[in-house]
């Protein structure tokens, strides 16, 4: 049987685990003119279960058929996207060592770059598991005055940042300014220049980052609760994101980190209902965490996982 196709028709569209309107189901959100495949014909209520391309992986879920139109030729199917040449990571290089502990403001938008810090070498998924551990002991995020709040900002993205710059990946702390990103796909050097060639990101645009470009550094998108604890278990680094609604108040990001003996992720029979996450904000805290990406003052949210 040939496959069933259908186009997005507004500009975001809930992509949700069950036929019903429920802020606690959304998956993920797909774009307008996003391409669709039929699974099963349509609930009396309208909904049809579909599968989406979500940066590589294949998501099934529930839509409304009210808004997804239906393509009958194959010429109405979207070209794949453009390659472009790669782009470069973005780093600032540091006038002099960066403390863990530091608490001046300049210096955060600046790698670690202290004596004896932690890694993950491996060789082992254990090791490496064991290694995240030590780096969450290290940053001290709970006592570090570089992730302390105050005045009214938080710092839960340098935190995101520092967690996996040790880990040996990349979460970009500044990133390529539109012009700069020109330059770089017509193929020619740029010099990382602050406020010129490369500006600041928040948790905000943290999430543009890694929708956009997160996939070409290694990133991965997940929608599985119990898949991202079991990646952050055998060593892999993992993050969730949101973006808000009001881009001018504060996003959130938080690492998703392994289990200890006395640290566990909350379960509902074998699957993954809180995973278990570690990060600065307005409470700082190595191990701990709640469901806070569903709340209505998020637009977006997304869990990845580094390949």
């Amino acid at each position: 049987m040939a496959d069933i196709l259908y186009e997005v028709l507004p500009l975001e569209l809930n992509l949700r685990a069950a036929p019903k309107v429920n802020p606690r189901n959304i998956l993920t959100r797909l774009r307008q003119g996003q391409t669709v495949r039929q699974l099963a014909p349509a609930t009396a209520a309208g909904w049809l279960q579909v599968q989406a391309d979500v940066q590589g992986t294949a998501v099934t879920g529930f839509a409304k058929a009210s808004f997804l139109k239906r393509l009958t030729s194959p010429q109405q199917v979207p070209s794949p996207p453009v390659v472009l040449p790669n782009i470069p990571e973005a780093r600032l290089p540091s006038p002099s060592p960066v403390r863990r502990n530091s608490a001046s403001a300049g210096a955060r938008v600046f790698d670690l770059t202290e004596a004896n810090q932690p890694g993950r070498p491996g060789p082992t998924p254990a090791d490496q598991a064991q290694q995240l551990g030590s780096i969450i002991a290290y940053l001290a995020v709970d006592r570090s005055a570089r992730y302390a709040p105050g005045a009214g900002r938080t710092f839960c993205n340098i935190y995101a940042h520092d967690y996996c710059h040790l880990a040996g990946t990349y979460l970009p702390r500044v990133w390529w300014t539109r012009k700069a990103l020109v330059v770089l796909a017509a193929g020619q050097a740029v010099k990382p220049a602050y406020g010129t060639t490369v500006q600041e990101l928040n948790a905000n645009s943290l999430y543009q980052w890694l929708d956009e470009f997160g996939p070409d550094f290694g990133w991965r998108r997940s929608v599985d609760l119990t898949e991202v604890q079991q990646a952050a278990n055998s060593g892999q680094v993992c993050i969730i994101c949101a973006q808000r609604r009001d881009l001018n108040t504060p996003g959130h990001i938080v690492a998703v980190v392994p289990e200890t003996s006395a640290h566990r992720a909350k379960r509902v029979g074998e699957r993954v209902t809180t995973p278990l996450m570690s990060q600065a904000g307005a409470q700082n805290f190595q191990y701990g965490g709640r469901v806070w990406w569903t709340g209505a003052q998020f637009a977006r949210f997304g869990f990845w996982i580094h390949a």
